[in-house]
């Protein structure tokens, strides 16, 4: 769908690729009360109802289009009503200011000035700057007053005297105002402190965002704002005295009775005002205890600010009363709304200032193009009168249903973990799961829990919700005053199909609805910078750890490394890893430890690089390089951060970083493994030339400019009758370029196509493709054909392996010692045997000293190391085919011939 790529490439490019990720990427039609009508692929409106439980994330208290609401709207409409009528007097603004004033008035019994705006960070920024501005002209006024007084002294020559009790006693009247004028000024200049609590959540602005405990934010995306001091501690004592160290005392001085100065002392503070949710929304719908906002009333009384209470998501009427904070008796200086005031068609907010703290020329100076327009207050005062008329069924709505979510989560103890709220403001906690299986422990973190939660009641239930913004295990409930109670089935059941899912560990049917193809071309994620690398993880001294990066075969590797998902097909699997490509963070896969025949212990981690062979094919061509490039660097980061002493490249993880050119370390070695790889290709294809006849002898080589097959036909040159390099069309030149290399040694050709190697008994491959290349009709069907394929995954297709005159033999296996058989999850080959790029991996940490024989391009005297490296510590060569599974000593050539190395370890 178009509007869906213009989303996601013109208006909020990393949304719209984290909603296709998660099958979120739905677009609505029609809203009315409860309930969207989704938009078909083609555009056209579907007759699918979705039960809205986002509710605007607490907009939508009358559901979507309200019809009061819309009436109201269309009488603006149809009577013309300026909406742009700035400098003028605005009779919706005064009408809606009063009805606030009076609405919250009736609880506090104090009269309020209101400040109207658009949004309700906007009532946020507000009142910071508000509560600033009170605090300047507080403190300007007292200097004043100071000032006055010490002129007044020096006039009546009384400056000199010293002051006859209190703090100052003894000191000279004069030198006492003195030091207080200068504290004051000093203050002033000051910048001043807001005060926040552990969790909050105000907005995305710049104050409101200081405000904002937003542990889920790139810390880079925090721009400083005011001085902040966060309370972690809501213990009423630790809140009242959380500041004392900032109060600051001066002495003033008045004349008594008798005409003798005293001195009497007084603290002033920097902090301008206390901010708080009486119900933290974001935060996973958490009541802060009235002792904490009775304490924070202690506390901006005692630095003498402002107390501010954000009911911009829990005031309005959704937690049952207009203000949520009404029921703890607390009365704050400011109330900030927002949200539910709009009526969900209004885009408002006000900041209401008690009358005797507003600063009268604050609504001269701070003004908005689009705040006090009619429109938007006209409808905001309809919806006060749709919340005094709707306020009991908020309440026994928001009763039944947190009730009923309750009942689940006794039901489902093991899923959800707590249902938390009032009213229609209710957030169910979910645990997080603990699989099995790594890659799906990386799937369930805690960022992505909430949404694939949503995912499936979306899709399964057709039942709208999405997480708490810094809680995002908590699933937010907040529908509409006007909820049906078969809607409030429809909700419970939803939520008691994904608690039963989680419970009984049924994930492939909780993530059903990620095994769904996406639509639309695929970006990769923006790169992030990464903060300074941390120290690498200490381990134990006397075993050296060993990190091996792998990226996935193929689709069906997921089954491997997520037994949970057996039951999905290669095609869910594909679809799977294509929708989630790009979301998931390099993993830890499983650790083991591995001995070498000598007696040498290695520890060994497999980490996942979560893309496939075809994957990487795939972003190659489409240009997209450096986000496979930047996903292997980040696996490298895991693996130092691990406390990796060498890190081996796996299949395309090599590939894409140039032979791990692009990784740069200094403390860990690195390796492609793809030596040892050459060295078991070249003990295979040693052993059948030593024993082919003559014109038996010719090799034909595909892949012969990459890493392996460079190196693979400078050691098979000297030993066949003649070599054929066999690439894709358009690679002739580079081929040649090999071809002279070793044109002196054996009889050397190019060919550009595959049908060249029906003239080959024996066939080596090692190209990066994604899928076969070699078929059966491109080998002889006359004569007896070695094939040893040493691509993962494999370049020779399966149909090959049934000719009944080819041998297909999957090179670059190596068994380890001993019998040892560690299980690595997506290795999917026989007990015992690793591909021969980990075995060299293992072997270099087996062996401090030396150093990596595959940095790079390779060598022959590379390969002749690591074949040498392996035998030391019993790492032999086997050979898998159709019919057989052997391991044989390595071989080597010596001025005798060939000869077999000591079986060590086998």
């Amino acid at each position: 769908m178009s509007t869906d790529l213009d989303f996601g490439r013109y208006a909020r490019p990393e949304l719209g690729r984290l909603f296709q990720a998660l099958n979120l990427d739905v677009a609505y039609r029609r809203g009315h009360g409860d309930h969207l009508t989704p938009e078909s692929s083609d555009g056209a409106e579907t007759a699918d109802q979705v039960l809205d439980l986002v509710g605007g994330a607490g907009s939508s208290l009358f559901g979507h289009n309200h019809p009061a609401l819309v009436a109201v709207a269309r009488r603006c409409l149809d009577e013309q009503l300026p909406f742009n009528a700035q400098a003028s007097i605005r009779p919706g603004a005064a009408v809606l200011a009063a009805k606030l004033s009076a609405l919250v008035r009736a609880t506090t019994g104090v009269d309020y000035v209101v400040t109207l705006g658009s949004t309700g960070a906007e009532a946020v920024e507000a009142a910071v700057k508000h509560a600033v501005v009170e605090r300047r002209r507080r403190l300007g006024a007292l200097r004043e007053e100071l000032e006055r007084s010490l002129r007044r002294l020096h006039r009546d020559g009384l400056a000199d005297l010293p002051c006859g009790s209190g703090p100052a006693a003894g000191r000279p009247c004069g030198e006492v105002v003195g030091a207080a004028v200068e504290k004051v000024t000093e203050l002033l200049r000051a910048e001043p402190v807001l005060v926040s609590l552990r969790d909050a959540f105000h907005g995305k602005t710049t104050a409101a965002g200081t405000l904002t405990h937003g542990s889920n934010v790139p810390e880079d995306l925090h721009v400083p704002g005011p001085r902040r001091v966060r309370l972690a501690d809501w213990t009423p004592e630790a809140v009242v005295a959380a500041l004392d160290d900032r109060l600051v005392e001066i002495c003033t001085v008045t004349l008594d009775a008798d005409g003798v100065p005293q001195s009497r002392a007084r603290n002033l503070s920097p902090v301008a005002a206390c901010f708080a949710e009486p119900v933290q929304g974001e935060a996973g719908v958490r009541e802060v205890p009235t002792e904490t906002l009775a304490a924070l009333r202690r506390l901006a009384d005692r630095h003498d600010a402002a107390l501010v209470f954000d009911e911009i998501q829990c005031g309005m009427g959704r937690t049952g009363t207009f203000l949520a904070s009404e029921p703890s008796g607390v009365v704050a200086d400011y109330y900030l709304l927002s949200k539910s005031l709009g009526g969900g068609l209004a885009k408002i907010s006000a900041m209401m200032v008690a009358a005797d703290r507003y600063v009268a020329d604050f609504g001269r100076h701070h003004t908005s193009t689009f705040a006090e327009d009619d429109f938007s207050a006209l409808v905001a005062t309809a919806a006060l009168e749709l919340y005094e008329s709707h306020r009991d069924r908020i309440v026994a709505t928001g009763a039944e249903l947190r009730d009923r979510l309750a009942r689940v989560a006794a039901r489902w103890p093991e899923a959800v973990a707590e249902v938390r709220g009032r009213g229609l403001l209710i957030g169910v906690e979910f645990r997080l799961p603990q699989p099995e299986s790594a890659l799906l422990r990386a799937v369930f973190d805690a960022e992505s829990l909430g949404f694939l939660i949503a995912g499936r009641l979306l899709h399964a239930h057709r039942v709208r919700v999405m997480p708490t913004l810094s809680a995002p295990t908590t699933v937010r409930v907040q529908p509409s005053a006007l909820l049906a109670p078969e809607d409030v089935e429809r909700a419970v059941a939803a939520f008691d199909d994904v608690a039963g899912l989680l419970a009984k560990g049924d994930y492939a049917t909780l993530l059903s609805h990620l095994a769904v193809p996406p639509t639309g071309a695929w970006r990769p994620r923006q790169h992030v910078p990464s903060p300074p690398r941390p120290r690498r993880a200490r381990h134990d001294a006397d075993v050296p750890h060993v990190v091996f990066l792998a990226n996935l075969d193929n689709a069906a590797t997921v089954r491997s490394l997520a037994p949970e998902l057996a039951e999905w097909s290669d095609s869910r699997c594909a679809a799977a890893l294509d929708r989630m490509r790009g979301e998931l963070d390099p993993f830890e896969v499983v650790r083991r430890r591995v001995t070498s025949a000598t007696g040498r212990e290695a520890d060994v981690s497999v980490v996942a690089v979560p893309f496939t062979a075809a994957q990487a094919v795939d972003a190659l061509r489409a240009g997209h390089r450096p986000w496979l490039s930047r996903t292997v660097l980040d696996a490298v980061e895991l693996g130092v951060a691990l406390g990796g002493d060498v890190v081996g490249l796996g299949g395309y993880t090599s590939i894409v970083t140039g032979a791990g050119r692009d990784v740069i370390e200094h403390e860990v070695r690195v390796t492609s493994g793809n030596s040892l790889t050459a060295a078991c290709a070249y003990d295979l294809l040693q052993r059948h030339l030593s024993s082919s006849r003559s014109g038996a002898r010719r090799v034909g080589l595909v892949g012969g400019i990459g890493n392996i097959g460079a190196v693979m036909a400078d050691l098979v040159a000297p030993h066949c009758d003649s070599l054929v390099l066999v690439g894709r069309p358009g690679s002739g030149r580079r081929l040649a370029a090999v071809a002279k290399r070793m044109a002196h040694l054996v009889d050397v050709s190019v060919a550009e196509d595959l049908d060249a190697l029906r003239d080959c008994p024996i066939v080596v491959s090692a190209t990066n493709a994604a899928d076969p290349v070699i078929l059966p009709t491109h080998l002889a069907a006359d004569r007896e054909v070695l094939v040893c394929d040493l691509a993962v995954p494999g370049d020779a297709h399966p149909a090959v392996a049934n000719l009944p005159n080819v041998t297909l033999v999957s090179g670059g296996r190596v068994r380890l010692p001993n019998g040892q058989t560690p299980h690595f999850p997506g290795i999917t080959l026989p007990p015992g045997i690793v591909y021969s790029c980990l075995a060299e991996t293992i072997l270099l940490g087996l062996e401090p000293a030396a150093a990596s024989p595959s940095y790079g391009g390779l060598s022959v005297d590379g390969v002749l190391s690591a074949l040498e490296l392996a035998g030391r510590h019993g790492f032999h060569p086997t050979r898998i085919t159709a019919a057989d599974v052997s391991t044989t000593p390595w071989m080597v050539r010596d001025s005798t011939g060939l000869t077999t190395l000591p079986e060590v370890g086998i």
